[in-house]
């Protein structure tokens, strides 16, 4: 017998969450990118742009993930409340 315990109420916070912090990556400005441009040493203003290049494409990648798990947890909730709605209804023979 397992000791997780899980409603499906905690399932939808979590997808509401995850979405949140979605959304705030996808809001996120490329600060170095614009700390690059102030920067007047050379060698480390290149480092901030490939560092401000890098990422991007591992937020992007992250919130490609996050999205992922937004809709996973998203439609496990409506499956578990699916189920629970044909189960109470068998009980009561609706």
């Amino acid at each position: 017998m397992s000791d997780l315990i899980v409603t499906i109420g905690e399932v939808r916070e979590l997808s509401d969450k995850l979405r949140l912090v979605a959304t705030e990556f996808e809001g996120s400005e490329d600060i170095a990118s614009d700390y690059a441009e102030e920067v007047s040493h050379g060698d480390l203003a290149h480092e901030l742009e490939q560092f401000a290049e890098n990422w991007a494409v591992h937020r992007g990648k992250l919130m490609d993930s996050l999205s992922t798990f937004v809709e996973m947890a998203k439609a496990a909730a409506d499956g578990y409340d699916g189920v629970e709605l044909e189960l109470t209804n068998a009980l009561e023979g609706d």
